[in-house]
């Protein structure tokens, strides 16, 4: 587990990220509390019904890399969940509906998470994100 149990999704740096950790919600959320104020611990194994936080990439059309982070049920078969992306410098929570990523991948796909096949398939996930960690621009708070 962690030495930083008990950190905060905005306590999550860009090397952590690019290093492909998870994380699991520590507790129940209030969906009205900021999202980057949720509590997480890194782990590596977890409950069909708990929340993970999964360590991301994303490539924006200008061809822009950058680490986001996708927090979702892992027995769901719902694609993707809530999302934060790291943005000059700090994390920010993306709204619904605001979609500027051209391809996203996660890094270590749960094998019990049932919404990675076909063209979201563990294998995939795994080569885009290998692939687009190498165009990452690490910049301060990495």
């Amino acid at each position: 587990m962690d030495a930083r149990a008990g950190m905060r999704i905005q306590d999550v740096n860009v090397g952590d990220v690019i290093a492909g950790r998870n994380w699991r919600l520590r507790s129940d959320v209030n969906v009205f509390e900021n999202m980057l104020d949720w509590e997480i611990e890194e782990c590596d194994a977890f409950g069909q019904t708990e929340v993970v936080v999964y360590s991301a990439l994303s490539a924006l059309d200008s061809g822009e890399v950058r680490a986001i982070l996708v927090v979702r049920e892992v027995g769901s078969y719902e694609w993707w969940g809530d999302t934060c992306e790291y943005v000059a410098g700090r994390w920010r929570q993306i709204v619904g509906g605001e979609e500027p990523a051209r391809e996203s991948y996660v890094a270590a796909p749960l094998p019990e998470d049932p919404s990675f096949m076909g063209e979201y398939s563990h294998e995939k996930q795994r080569a885009g994100f290998e692939r687009l960690r190498e165009r990452i621009r690490v910049g301060a708070g990495a």
